[in-house]
């Protein structure tokens, strides 16, 4: 009998075998490392018996495996590198990422990008100084007109010598407006009481038909009643409005923000419509109008009649 028969070399614990040996060691049960892990204690059942769920992606078993084995404080990798020889799982090989970046084609992009600045920069200074250049032009032209002429020269002197004339030229040459823009004499007046009666008559007729030509004028030249009603909407929040008046044309639309006051003159009736009347106080003709029976934040159409309804 040799030594090797004595001692008979010791079997590697599995992978299974491995973690529930380390579970029982801790004292934990399969609901529990389940419960802590949040994974189905199926899942654990079957790694401990090395029997691994085939509906289950290897890639998914990996991951448990390696979340089970960090949780019992195993070397993860080891576990994992056993594991794929047990069960012949080949980790899918990492692929290298190609790259596109073109080291030259990069290059010349940015000499492109540059150049076009550049181009571009240019142009705002061309366009700059031809700019400075047009408007000092027609400021020197704006000078030149507004120097004086020969004409304004030769007046100057004369309006010079006008104003030094003696005060009795002056005098002299106003006397004869005077003359002329005197008023009047008022004629004397006329003793009616000494005309016959036939002329008293006809001067009485003459007064009331002079006296009636006045009255006629005085009532003309009143200012005619104006046609137009005033609309005046007060508005203490924003509101959306849509105002015709007795023609149907718009002559108010849009919305129109708080504490603004809006004033028309049109002819009404107006075809008013709110979007919400309880923000808005209406005048027609400087009188209030009741705003009270229409309810807020609804839409609200109504017809105001005019002066003339």
């Amino acid at each position: 009998m040799t030594q090797n028969d004595l001692n008979p070399p010791t079997q590697e614990l599995s992978v299974g075998q491995t973690l529930r040996q380390e579970r029982e060691k801790r004292q934990l049960s399969l609901e529990q490392a389940a419960q802590q892990l949040k994974l189905r204690v199926e899942i654990l059942h079957n790694l401990e018996l090395d029997q691994p769920d085939k509906a289950i992606l290897p890639t998914f078993m990996r991951g448990y495996l390696k979340s089970y084995a960090r949780f019992l404080k195993l070397p993860e990798q080891a576990l994992l590198i056993r594991f794929e020889q047990q069960h012949q799982v080949k980790s899918a090989p990492v692929k290298t990422m190609r790259t596109f970046s073109n080291r030259s084609a990069k290059q010349r992009t940015e000499a492109r990008y540059m150049w076009l600045t550049w181009l571009i920069a240019l142009v705002l200074l061309v366009s700059l100084a031809v700019w400075f250049w047009q408007s000092a032009r027609e400021n020197k032209l704006l000078q030149s007109d507004a120097l004086p002429g020969p004409a304004q020269t030769v007046l100057a002197p004369t309006a010079e010598l006008v104003s030094e004339q003696p005060l009795s030229a002056v005098e002299l040459t106003t006397v004869e407006p005077e003359l002329t823009t005197s008023e009047p004499e008022t004629p004397t007046e006329l003793d009616v009481t000494a005309l016959p009666p036939a002329a008293q008559q006809q001067l009485e007729q003459l007064n009331q038909a002079l006296q009636q030509e006045e009255a006629v004028s005085a009532v003309s030249e009143q200012p005619p009643q104006s046609l137009h009603d005033r609309l005046k909407m007060t508005f203490s929040d924003n509101c959306w409005i849509d105002v015709l008046d007795a023609n149907g044309d718009r002559i108010a639309f849009g919305t129109k923000q708080a504490g603004y006051v809006m004033e028309l003159n049109a002819k009404g009736p107006f075809v008013i419509t709110l979007g919400n009347p309880g923000v808005v106080s209406i005048e027609l003709n400087e009188q209030p109008y009741d705003m009270s029976r229409f309810p807020g934040n609804r839409v609200a159409k109504f017809t105001l009649s005019g002066q003339n309804e």
